[in-house]
């Protein structure tokens, strides 16, 4: 996550430039205890929008230096900052907030929710949809959907093109560049029996050669210039590359652990973990197993250590390798078994196909990304009105009964972290699933009546219809059914 940590902070860099760049140099850990101690003075100059710049500069620091809980108790509170900017930047920020911490909670699935809602939202800032691009192929990534990876930061840096925003088009390119160098290393023939290996290989796109691959991440190391974050992830990568290849020698060897020893010297811990892991696989892909282990010593102590890992799945992997090489054949058959359930698992939790193909239904298949940002008292609220849509009669008065809430405080929970009204909010999921069931009907060729579609949704009236649809989709749902849309997104 370095380089979309680099990505988010020249996004914020107005607010603070002085903190953006200690982080982009590589002093996180300074960085982190500057912006906080300039957040808690409140300075009355910093307008709303600039302050809440610096808490997700801050907060994306915290992450990355393991202190995640830190980093969700501030995201937490700076709900009601981003309200007093728009109810927009509220949505907006909130779900790219958590999108980065199911990131870097090894929680791929659900990082893609809360990315998505920024993508596919026509109306989203630029600088905002660039980041959450980038960040969501990263998610997909750790998924092995590696093409649509790809897809998103190649358009990204359509965007920064379109915006002449050269800096972090630079930084872009330097993240295209990761995820081909990752994904080279998870498709050696020494890791095709991990259990994602199919998905990195059949889903990969056309592939650089790796001589060639080393030569750009080189060329974009010499010219990032003072972001030290960057240059350091570049130089990691290459030798990744090396090394899964099974070029590296001693010096190779050396600087790999000089590399992970930078991040450890700057307490870098939610960084440092997954570049180990990266580092050992590699490693493991060009046939070093005893390196690998050693770069995992810290991570794999003992078996209820990787048990309880976010990042089970690889550490069962290696460790299964490991025990293989110490001939410990029933040992490591069980530990292998053990891989296998955890990405069975993360499978089955984290990634849905129809909910990736289809973002209206990401409420109804697996959204608690938006249900969890709701105090607790308030998530069965949430979860009635997505499972009575259909319902004529629903209503705010309905949910706060059925919740067990006043009207009034159900509504001001909903504006506070939703950035909707409970109305709104029932009015914008009708729209869309609406819009989802004329876009099927659609790309069948059936024939279908609007009006029946609406009504199945809890909507009878046709100018009711008419207006909320053109307003969320800019577009009417006739031209959604006859396949004549001229939008590309919802409204706020």
């Amino acid at each position: 996550m370095q380089i979309p940590l680099a990505l988010s902070v020249l996004r914020c860099r107005e607010a603070d430039p002085d903190t953006a760049d200690r982080i982009l140099r590589g002093h996180l850990e300074e960085a982190a205890h500057i912006g906080l101690r300039r957040l808690w003075r409140i300075p009355t100059d910093m307008e709303d929008r600039q302050r809440s710049l610096l808490v997700q500069m801050v907060a994306r620091t915290l992450l990355a230096l393991g202190r995640e809980q830190e980093a969700q108790e501030m995201l937490q509170d700076v709900r009601k900052l981003y309200g007093r900017v728009s109810r927009q930047w509220l949505r907006w920020c909130s779900s790219l907030d958590q999108g980065w911490t199911f990131l870097c909670l090894n929680r791929p699935g659900r990082a893609i929710e809360c990315f998505r809602s920024i993508v596919d939202d026509a109306a989203a800032p630029p600088d905002l949809m660039v980041e959450a691009m980038n960040c969501q192929a990263d998610a997909l990534q750790l998924l092995g959907e590696c093409r649509r990876g790809a897809t998103l930061v190649t358009a990204s840096a359509a965007v920064c093109e379109e915006q002449g925003w050269l800096q972090l088009a630079q930084v872009v390119e330097c993240h295209r560049l990761e995820l081909a160098a990752v994904q080279l290393a998870r498709r050696s023939d020494e890791l095709s029996d991990h259990a994602l290996a199919t998905s990195f290989r059949e889903r990969a796109g056309t592939m650089p050669a790796p001589v060639a691959l080393r030569r750009q991440l080189a060329e974009q190391e010499r010219s990032v210039g003072d972001m030290v974050l960057v240059a350091h992830r570049l130089q990691h990568l290459q030798l990744l590359i090396t090394s899964a290849c099974g070029a590296s020698d001693i010096s190779d060897a050396g600087r790999l652990i000089e590399c992970l020893s930078w991040l450890k010297d700057r307490r870098l811990a939610g960084l440092e973990s997954n570049a180990r892991i990266e580092s050992a696989m590699a490693l493991m892909a060009g046939g070093a197993s005893n390196a690998a282990f050693d770069m995992l010593s810290t991570l794999a102590h003992n078996e209820s250590q990787v048990r309880q890992s976010r990042y089970s799945m690889d550490l069962q992997y290696c460790r299964s390798k490991l025990l293989q090489t110490q001939g410990r054949i029933g040992d490591s058959l069980a530990a292998y078994k053990q891989h296998v359930e955890q990405a069975f698992y993360v499978l089955k939790r984290d990634f849905n196909q129809a909910v990736l193909a289809n973002p209206a239904e990401t409420d109804a298949e697996g959204g608690d990304a938006v249900r969890l940002r709701l105090p607790l008292r308030y998530r069965g609220a949430y979860q009635f009105i997505l499972e009575h849509l259909s319902d004529t009669n629903l209503s705010v008065r309905h949910v706060a009964a059925h919740a067990g809430v006043t009207e009034r405080s159900l509504q001001l929970a909903f504006r506070a972290h939703l950035g909707l009204t409970p109305a709104e909010f029932i009015r914008r999921r009708r729209m869309e699933r609406i819009r989802s069931e004329l876009q099927t009907t659609s790309a069948t060729g059936s024939r279908v009546s609007i009006l029946d579609v609406a009504g199945r949704w809890g909507v009878n009236n046709r100018s009711t219809l008419a207006q909320n649809y053109r307003e969320l989709f800019a577009e009417t749902p006739f031209e959604t059914l006859h396949g004549k849309s001229g939008g590309n997104g919802s409204k706020p």
